[in-house]
């Protein structure tokens, strides 16, 4: 199972019904949706828009059967006419034109955690941060100190949260390297305002080293800003 979350940037000058007019599309042709999203082999798809200094960012949380360049191929390559025009609005609307090949790298998934003890897929969070350039390979390995060393403190930490999913991705983009970061849980949002105030010594290491990989003004001592969910499409129910 393939999890990713992908920024796509709004065009500056785009509205906010602009960019729900997206999800407005596929709601209102969900049967075709539907199709589409069996054809990709596609598990979950959420959006999100977050405000940023950088313009409004939609964050796409993606989980399925295939990675986001083998999707992508399969999307561009339908024939039914919800992804011919769902390609359309979204190279309209941000810019990014799924047919055409990257500049750079595709997506990368550096970290993912699931708690083993929860099956039932949770509300979700995504978000967006700029990434310091140059920082990809410590990125890595900060992600497996984090996640696969200290596996235990973070499940321990994760659970007093409330959350039972973890994904973190960075993206190279024409605006510089981005990390979006999906989280699952009983409340997201409230989970993360917990994690901003959070004392406890692996909470307080973990923020410590996110300092090493983002602009100094970026503090996730400091609950994050609003962020808006959009779309919402669980085909399966429990985590595979």
């Amino acid at each position: 199972m393939f999890r990713y979350a992908v920024p796509f940037p709004v065009i500056p000058g785009k509205s906010e019904e602009d960019v729900k007019a997206i999800p407005a599309f596929l709601r209102a042709n969900m049967d075709q949706y539907r199709d589409s999203r069996r054809q990709l082999g596609t598990a979950v798809e959420r959006f999100y828009t977050q405000a940023t200094p950088m313009g409004t960012i939609v964050i796409a949380y993606l989980e399925g059967e295939r990675s986001f360049t083998d999707g992508t191929q399969v999307l561009i390559g339908s024939e039914l006419d919800l992804d011919r025009r769902f390609i359309q609005m979204v190279a309209e609307t941000t810019g990014v034109d799924l047919r055409e090949p990257p500049a750079g790298p595709p997506p990368e998934t550096v970290a993912e955690w699931i708690d083993p003890q929860l099956t039932t897929r949770k509300k979700g969070l995504g978000f967006v941060a700029p990434f310091l350039p140059g920082k990809m390979e410590a990125a890595r390995a900060f992600a497996r100190e984090a996640f696969e060393d200290r596996k235990a403190e973070l499940t321990e930490s994760r659970r007093a949260l409330g959350q039972n999913l973890e994904v973190v991705t960075l993206t190279s983009t024409p605006m510089g390297d981005l990390m979006c970061v999906y989280l699952e849980g009983d409340e997201p949002v409230d989970g993360n305002r917990r994690f901003a105030a959070s004392t406890r010594p692996y909470d307080l290491w973990f923020k410590d080293r996110l300092k090493e990989y983002v602009p100094a003004d970026i503090d996730f001592s400091q609950p994050l800003p609003p962020v808006e969910q959009i779309w919402d499409y669980v085909a399966q129910p429990v985590y595979a």
